[in-house]
């Protein structure tokens, strides 16, 4: 903490606040640094075809196009069992293009919802999803090396209890339970960030350079944020439609 708060200091102990050291990552090494660049620039790119994915299929509302979730597990599956190599590069990134859109045409039906209620709602969702995302990024890469791994355990115990909570409600159908899910979903999701970009990290330490693989990870985290973020969003503006 005071090796970050030294660097906001002025001459005479003042503060002087300079926006550069906000990225000004001298606790990660070059190689490290580059690495996250290709990272964030995958997750960027996924995040842009997930995007053009679901307008897409917004617009020609077509019910074949609603099988994405099942075209991108092959997706997956490819990108899986192709080998991280220069000479598979290309191919790995059609895979995870291919995987983006498929998500992108599976969150269709939620965004045609969304879009019934309040169009706004996407765009604030978006917004506090990214700010959410930067800071959680921006606390892992801060923080000191390795203190987020120990959420790795907590958080598949978290997702497990997760998803028993989700089962149940199936055959219960209680509606706070399924907003209590998104909520618990949101905050899930959240502090995976921290842990999967220090788990990133320290994989690139150890010699893993598959910055593809790595991204899928933080896109997912992103993917499911905004979309709790929706829900929640939606819920909002519902209820206080019938308030009114």
């Amino acid at each position: 903490m005071d090796r970050f708060s030294n660097r906001f200091q002025g001459n005479g102990g003042q503060t002087k606040f300079d926006p550069k050291v906000i990225f000004n990552f001298s606790n990660l090494d070059k190689s490290t640094k580059k690495h996250l660049k290709n990272v964030y620039a995958c997750v960027t790119m996924e995040i842009v075809v997930a995007a053009l994915g679901a307008a897409v299929n917004c617009y020609l509302k077509s019910s074949i196009l609603h099988f994405g979730g099942i075209i991108g597990l092959f997706a997956f599956m490819f990108l899986t069992a192709t080998s991280n190599n220069t000479a598979s590069q290309a191919k790995r990134l059609g895979y995870v293009s291919g995987l983006a859109a498929c998500l992108g045409l599976e969150s269709s039906y939620l965004l045609d919802y969304v879009i019934s209620v309040d169009p706004q709602i996407i765009v604030t969702a978006f917004v506090t999803t990214s700010v959410v995302f930067v800071s959680f990024t921006l606390t892992a890469l801060y923080a000191e090396r390795r203190s987020m791994l120990f959420l790795g355990s907590m958080l598949s115990t978290a997702l497990s209890g997760l998803f028993i909570l989700s089962l149940a409600n199936l055959f219960f159908r209680v509606p706070t339970i399924a907003l209590v899910s998104v909520y618990i979903s949101l905050v899930i999701s959240c502090l995976f960030v921290m842990y999967d970009t220090q788990l990133i990290v320290e994989k690139k330490r150890l010699g893993d350079n598959d910055f593809i693989w790595h991204s899928v990870d933080l896109f997912i985290d992103f993917i499911i944020i905004f979309k709790d973020l929706m829900v929640i969003l939606t819920d909002k503006e519902k209820r206080k439609r019938n308030n009114n």
